[in-house]
């Protein structure tokens, strides 16, 4: 099915995605938009696990202070090739990573960077109030379990809902630029200072 150059320029505008993935996610759902974007959102996931192996040679370093001088933020953003680490999607991708960390606060990259011991007293804490509550071993357990996946959800950077978009993640974001890149890109690290 031919699509018409607006429905195609009006998905780019939703997705950032390039026009020959949006022309072709619209082909494939009949022109529906709202198939298109999970069309679109599914091929970028299976984009993003294919480049997952891919070292990532390059990138840049972002700072952002925000007003005030209160608040600021040093992040590592890496991609595979010195092109994509100079372009200013690329940089403007870094920005908003800033921006996102400073407005969020997270403390870790993703639930791998947590600590052990991080882990282990987070779990203590939860145990000691769950306990208190009166349930079954099982079911303190369950509870724990719950409360210990939606901290670390909130605590990490690449779980969090992204500032400028709740309905995405970092992670979604993160994907959606692994398929307008064509590589791979990752957050190293980051540092936020606050006084």
């Amino acid at each position: 099915m031919a699509v018409s150059n607006d429905l195609v320029k009006h998905l780019r505008q939703l997705t950032g995605s390039s026009v020959m993935h949006c022309k072709k996610a619209l082909e494939e759902v009949g022109g529906n938009v709202e198939m298109a974007l999970a069309f679109l959102k599914k091929s970028s996931e299976a984009l993003a696990s294919k480049k997952k192996g891919r070292s990532t040679g390059s990138g840049l370093i972002e700072s952002y202070i925000h007003g005030g001088g209160k608040v600021g933020v040093l992040l590592e953003l890496r991609c595979e090739t010195d092109f994509v680490a100079r372009n200013a999607e690329f940089k403007a991708l870094a920005h908003d990573l800033a921006l996102h960390i400073v407005g969020m606060n997270p403390a870790y990259v993703n639930r791998d960077a947590v600590p052990e011991e991080a882990k282990e007293e987070a779990k203590r804490l939860f145990m000691a109030e769950a306990e208190n509550l009166g349930k079954t071993r099982e079911m303190t357990e369950r509870i724990v379990q719950g409360k210990l996946e939606a901290h670390f959800k909130d605590v990490s950077l690449i779980s969090q809902p992204y500032v400028k978009d709740q309905t995405i993640t970092v992670e979604e974001l993160l994907k959606r630029s692994i398929a307008h890149f064509g590589e791979r890109i990752e957050v190293t690290r980051f540092v936020r200072y606050e006084i």
